[in-house]
């Protein structure tokens, strides 16, 4: 019994410092502490964009959007730089992800997905076969915007990191490097769920 739970501790441990938590303790499960989880990774990712933020020099008053193209960049290879062993789940560990799909299970009952998802991507030309990548950039063709319905269920983020769907895949999406910054597979529901 031990073993197991000093195994778990580990686990906790390695997960968290993938993304720079440091003394983070393992969650029970169940949805708060997997909702408090979540909110303490994403603040820890916040403050590490703020540190790399402070080291670009601030975007000045221009009419050259190449400027504000540039400095997105270099934040961006900043970020991936620091988070270059970042993997899917860092964030979205099982914990996490099972009490975010309740969130959004619980926030799209009683609603067709399917059909809100037909109505999401009407303007959008979808690549077959595209899966969202962790520290990859957002792609151009995505130019939706997330559901209501979920905005006002899923937990507030910091300024500058959003929530979107590609498919039925939650993003966490660092908007001002344009870093994804984790996937969450299957986070809507389906039919046959």
């Amino acid at each position: 019994m031990k073993r197991l739970v000093l195994c778990a501790i580990v686990a906790g441990a390695f997960a968290a410092s993938s993304v720079g938590i440091g003394a983070a303790a393992m969650p029970t499960v169940g949805g708060r502490d997997g909702l408090q989880l979540f909110a303490a990774r994403v603040a820890s990712y916040a403050e590490l964009h703020q540190r790399l933020d402070a080291r670009v020099p601030p975007a000045k008053p221009s009419d050259d959007v190449n400027d504000v193209i540039r400095r997105r960049e270099s934040l961006g290879w900043l970020m991936r730089a620091a988070r270059s062993n970042a993997r899917q789940g860092d964030i979205f560990d099982p914990v996490v992800a099972v009490a975010v799909r309740d969130v959004i299970a619980n926030a799209l009952n009683g609603l067709d997905v399917e059909g809100l998802l037909v109505d999401l991507y009407e303007d959008c030309e979808m690549p077959a076969g595209y899966r969202p990548l962790v520290n990859g950039m957002y792609p151009d063709w995505a130019v939706h915007e997330m559901p209501v319905v979920l905005l006002m269920a899923l937990p507030q983020l910091p300024e500058g990191i959003q929530y979107r769907l590609v498919d039925h895949d939650l993003l966490l999406w660092d908007v001002d490097a344009d870093v994804i910054i984790d996937v969450l597979p299957d986070a809507l529901p389906t039919a046959s769920s």
